[in-house]
């Protein structure tokens, strides 16, 4: 996904955090910033409607969705009805598959106030590294204020698949958060801006370097008028450098990291964006702790293509006995016959990791070739050959039995849909579905015994703008009128429509094909 948005646009790039603190308790006093806690809108002093602002025509807003999410070409005259539930959906917490009577695990979700209560984070990122920051931050309790830009929200919102117009994806990284639809191009936009990070200690944003400066929002200048704030700015290539300003994807950044040298097909998954995601959480957990301390915020400069260069290190070491060449098998991707992928008799695939010689030693007397234990490590084609030929001669299942029966490091190689069904996977209730029968990630570690989660709910473009205004303050004195003058709510957008029904459309085809 991509780092940073295009400077020349001009336009803001609102990534989805997820907020954490999904109660209408408002957020707590921050005693050691000596701040008083902003307090929720109570219904009978409700700010005045922000009715949506139609546009007649669809400018050429330099906000279009990422075209390699979205193939909006398509002769497909079915007629898609796209539109989903007005309001975001209050999901259940049912693990996937769980039985309903079953009793809870240890691993249970649990939806009491996290570690990081209390704690606020505007994000204005956009795409899947920011935005996952984001709900990570909010599944450990922080409350998340994600900026959209008011026509289009944020890209990953149109990304497919859409299920009754709802992308899934956007689920995994909106679910939680409150989104407000600010348009940063207009100066009362930016005046509410800095109201949002006047009482924030995280900002979250993946734009281009220089693009934050050019709506006056330097980190510099945010350090000075904002001294405990800390900003985790997230960029393909980093804040400076030669290829600071160059457009990527999260590809990209592996290619030019070294990530893909290991073979030429295309990678599983998008290392770059997932790596970079939990550097710059770390990165920013880190520097919260340090402000406990000094007082003071920090620039946080995480660059995926950091992270990708980190999620390598493997590949680096090997490097010490001399340059590899793209493809070249290392140890530990398929180099050696212990440490790799095979086909079985049925024409599925094991995962074989009999790395130490006690469990290839196991593996070799368990199928009777003590001859194979001298191979363990060979790199020669031909000794890899022989234990292919090996696993092929029995079923994925029949392997499994063997393995465990000897308890040798080896497992079936599964889908996504098989993994949910694996009885661990079952047992650890990291994925759930919620009402809208989409599926939710929870936090990938459990906090004595209780995987923390923020809320379920999935936000609308804008859902949450006049109740954190009233909070703020900001629509004092101000008409609706004004407001949406001032680049302030959710604006309808043909765009937005045209690329929601395309997306479907492809949708539909391929669940068909």
């Amino acid at each position: 996904m991509t780092s940073g948005d295009d400077p020349a646009s001009g336009t803001p790039a609102s990534d989805i955090a997820p907020v954490a603190d999904a109660s209408p308790s408002g957020v707590p006093a921050d005693a050691s910033q000596g701040r008083a806690a902003v307090q929720p809108v109570p219904t009978e002093q409700a700010a005045p409607v922000l009715e949506p602002l139609v546009d007649a025509e669809m400018p050429e807003d330099g906000l279009a969705p990422d075209p390699s999410a979205v193939d909006l070409a398509t002769d497909d005259p079915e007629v898609v009805d796209i539109d989903p539930s007005a309001d975001a959906d209050r999901l259940s917490a049912v693990s996937v598959g769980a039985d309903s009577g079953a009793a809870p695990s240890a691993s249970a979700d649990s939806a009491a106030a996290g570690p990081l209560d209390g704690l606020r984070v505007v994000d204005l990122s956009r795409y899947l590294p920011g935005p996952l920051v984001s709900r990570l931050l909010a599944d450990l309790g922080a409350r998340v204020l994600k900026v959209e830009e008011p026509k289009l929200g944020d890209p990953s919102r149109q990304a497919p698949p859409l299920v009754e117009g709802r992308s899934s994806l956007a689920t995994l990284l909106l679910a939680g958060h409150e989104s407000l639809a600010v348009d940063l191009k207009k100066p009362l936009a930016r005046e509410v801006l800095d109201e949002l990070l006047d009482t924030a200690d995280v900002l979250v944003e993946s734009f281009r370097p220089g693009v934050l400066a050019s709506f006056g929002l330097a980190p510099r200048d945010l350090r000075r008028r904002f001294p405990r704030l800390v900003i985790c700015s997230v960029t393909g290539f980093g804040q400076d450098g030669p290829a600071a300003a160059r457009a990527g994807h999260d590809l990209t950044y592996q290619a030019v990291a070294g990530a893909l040298a290991g073979g030429t097909g295309m990678p599983a998954t998008q290392t770059a964006d997932i790596v970079g995601a939990w550097s710059a959480l770390s990165a920013t957990l880190a520097a919260l702790w340090r402000r406990e301390r000094s007082g003071e915020g920090c620039h946080v400069d995480q660059a995926l293509l950091d992270a990708a260069g980190h999620s390598v290190m493997t590949a680096w070491a090997a490097e010490a006995d001399g340059e590899k060449s793209v493809g070249q098998p290392l140890y530990l991707t398929g180099a050696i016959p212990c440490y790799d992928l095979y086909r079985t008799r049925d024409d599925k695939t094991l995962a074989l990791a009999a790395l130490e010689p006690k469990f290839w030693k196991r593996f070799c007397d368990a199928v009777g070739r003590r001859d194979l234990l001298l191979r363990q490590f060979s790199r020669k084609p031909e000794h890899r050959r022989t234990v292919a030929e090996l696993i092929a001669s029995r079923t994925r299942d029949a392997w499994q039995e063997l393995m465990i029966e000897h308890d040798i490091p080896a497992e079936p190689v599964l889908s996504l849909a098989e993994a949910l069904e694996h009885p661990q996977v079952r047992h650890r209730g990291l994925l759930r579905r919620g009402a809208d029968g989409l599926a939710r990630l929870g936090f990938p570690a459990l906090l004595d015994g209780r995987r923390p989660r923020g809320d379920d709910g999935f936000p609308e473009i804008g859902q949450h703008t006049e109740s954190v205004l009233h909070e703020l303050g900001v629509d004092a004195g101000r008409s609706a009128g004004q407001l949406r003058r001032g680049g302030i709510g959710q604006r309808f957008s043909w765009r937005r429509l045209a690329t929601r029904v395309a997306t479907a459309v492809v949708t539909r085809r391929q669940a068909k094909d």
